[in-house]
């Protein structure tokens, strides 16, 4: 079985392609993306620094049995303009999908995210399933309004044609190879008053199983990638190590993180704070009943990113 991976260098991709590597199944792995890898990659893996956007692409997929997609903007800049930023997201998805048609494809599998559902009735509700609404794509939350758009778009262009679809759904990915996300938390705490969200964090390993499953056998449809339990947003600051939380008015918390975003270079957009305090679970049934199982809690990814952040801060120090 060959697999192409897209956003084969980010923080996912990477995940993904040391698991996928590990499987006997896989015989070749190509990674498609803009940056070039950090480090060696394994011996299955073949790259290319390429924009799936270009008309060259499609040209690539040819050979491959599944395409996962995993290429987005999560942050951005205020120098990234909005049109590249929608482009990469959208343009991109169309132009991985219609490739993966082209080309015969047998699987599609797409990194969606929890947050496809809809946003304004999302909040307070316990134990989602695969069937609550999904978003329409006007919430004002970029990112949530932006997976929405590719699930639809997605199902539109694979509907009349025989690939298999899976829509795998993660909530906050954290894990040992997400220090700068611990690193965040610390940095950036703040409460507030009269709230505190419930958060599910999903180990990297555990996402990437599912996407190893969804690889390996035929799983159609939307899943939910999330563990059994969750945290509250206070202890995830105290568990980052954060030395002071402030207590602020929501609007204050938003013009700080604007001007960061703004003047100081931050890719930190003011519609994360929004985020914060969406308060909701989700269930992972259906997942499980595929054969997936978390082995990690909410507690163990989260302070694995934090023990890898301190591991780094310690290296830093000794070199």
């Amino acid at each position: 079985m060959n697999v192409l991976v897209t956003g084969g260098t980010g923080y996912l991709g990477s995940v993904l392609l040391r698991v996928l590597a590990a499987r006997r199944e896989i015989e070749r792995i190509t990674a498609v993306s803009l940056s070039s890898p950090r480090g060696a990659l394994p011996d299955k893996v073949s790259f290319h620094k390429l924009d799936v956007r270009d008309p060259g692409f499609a040209d690539l997929v040819k050979g491959h049995q599944v395409v996962v997609h995993t290429a987005a903007v999560v942050l951005w800049p205020r120098r990234m303009p909005a049109k590249e930023r929608d482009s990469i997201n959208i343009d991109g998805t169309v132009s991985v999908a219609r490739a993966a048609v082209a080309a015969g494809v047998r699987k599609f599998v797409h990194a969606s995210s929890m947050g496809a559902y809809d946003p304004r009735k999302i909040r307070g509700q316990s134990l989602v399933t695969e069937t609550f609404t999904l978003g329409d794509g006007q919430s004002g939350l970029y990112y949530w309004d932006a997976k929405a758009s590719q699930e639809r778009l997605l199902q539109e262009i694979l509907s009349d044609s025989r690939t298999v679809l899976t829509l795998l759904r993660p909530t906050y990915i954290m894990g040992p190879s997400n220090e700068s996300a611990a690193r965040a938390y610390r940095r950036n705490a703040v409460n507030f008053a009269g709230a505190n969200p419930r958060r599910q964090f999903v180990d990297e390993r555990d996402v990437a199983d599912a996407f190893a499953l969804a690889v390996l056998e035929d799983l159609p449809g939307a899943y939910n990638v999330v563990p059994d339990d969750f945290l509250y947003l206070r202890e995830a600051w105290r568990l980052a190590g954060a030395s002071f939380v402030p207590v602020l008015p929501l609007l204050l918390a938003k013009v700080i993180t604007w001007l960061r975003w703004r003047y100081g270079g931050s890719p930190v957009h003011p519609m994360w704070v929004e985020d914060l305090l969406l308060d909701f679970t989700g269930s992972n049934a259906r997942l499980k009943a595929a054969g997936w199982c978390p082995r990690w809690t909410s507690y163990d990814a989260f302070t694995a990113a934090v023990q890898a952040l301190e591991k780094s801060k310690s290296g830093n120090l000794l070199q």
